[in-house]
């Protein structure tokens, strides 16, 4: 399992899927510092805040990418995770198999041990794709303004203490903003998994790397129209937009987890491959 996973994992973060997902979202990352970060510290060096009390300088959380909830470049972004997360190793059981790999590779290991570490290096390369854009463009934040508590009067970010998470971000501001990235690691795992498990529905490569972009997109859609836009997953992993129902969020990982495993593990053991 160990010798396994070292080498699909070497295989995810080597291909060339990685390197452009990255490279994608670290373009829409600087995007938004230049767009909003920089300007934000020039406001900071010019405004005379002592004038202006009730006005708190910029601060980290509010301003980076995920805690800045207006920016077009941060809503495409959270739009696009399920295609980032596809990019690395998504459709590489898809490809595994119609080029002959499975073929040699359950002539010399276990079909479990190897679905179990295609399922581990999907998710962990996706959520990888997810969070590396995400952490530079925090780091390029702090970089450039103070981490300051974020203030209960002149609110830059959706939070309120209905929220989950609040009182920490309220109080901890770099430790909601990790915790956040957390869930976008996951999520970007998940969407990795579900890219897997829809690998066995069509006989066309495209299309199994477009289910779950669909699936996302379908479910923010109908949370808009409903009027119920913060269910849907493009804002639950966004820091300044954060999380009321934790139970909701919930269930997306529980199903998200629970049936690409299910699904992915048990159609690889029974697909002929020979």
């Amino acid at each position: 399992m160990k010798d396994i996973l070292k080498i699909e994992l070497k295989r995810a973060f080597k291909s060339k899927g990685m390197l452009l997902a990255v490279l994608i979202g670290c373009i829409l990352a600087i995007a938004q510092v230049i767009e909003d970060q920089i300007p934000a510290y020039f406001r900071n060096e010019t405004m005379d805040f002592a004038s202006i009390p009730i006005v708190p300088p910029s601060d980290v959380s509010g301003i980076w990418m995920a805690g800045n909830s207006t920016n077009l470049e941060v809503f495409i972004f959270f739009l696009l995770v399920p295609i980032f997360a596809m990019l690395p190793f998504g459709t590489s059981y898809f490809t595994d198999a119609d080029s002959g790999f499975l073929k040699n590779i359950y002539a010399r290991c276990g079909r479990k041990e190897f679905l179990h570490a295609k399922y581990l290096s999907a998710f962990i390369s996706g959520g990888t794709a997810v969070v590396i854009p995400l952490l530079l463009n925090v780091l390029c934040c702090m970089a450039l303004l103070p981490n300051l508590r974020p203030s209960t009067i002149y609110r830059l970010s959706l939070i309120t203490p209905a929220h989950l998470f609040s009182s920490i971000f309220f109080k901890y501001p770099l430790l909601y903003i990790l915790i956040f990235l957390l869930i976008d690691f996951v999520i970007g795992g998940i969407f990795a998994c579900l890219t897997l498990a829809v690998s066995f529905l069509s006989d066309y490569k495209i299309v199994i790397a477009v289910i779950p972009f669909f699936i996302q997109l379908i479910i923010h859609v109908g949370c808009s129209l409903l009027g119920v836009w913060d269910y849907s997953i493009v804002y639950m992993g966004r820091a300044g937009c954060g999380i009321i129902n934790p139970w909701a969020f919930l269930i997306y990982l529980a199903v998200g987890l629970l049936a690409s495993w299910f699904i992915f593990t048990r159609k690889g053991e029974r697909e002929d491959v020979f």
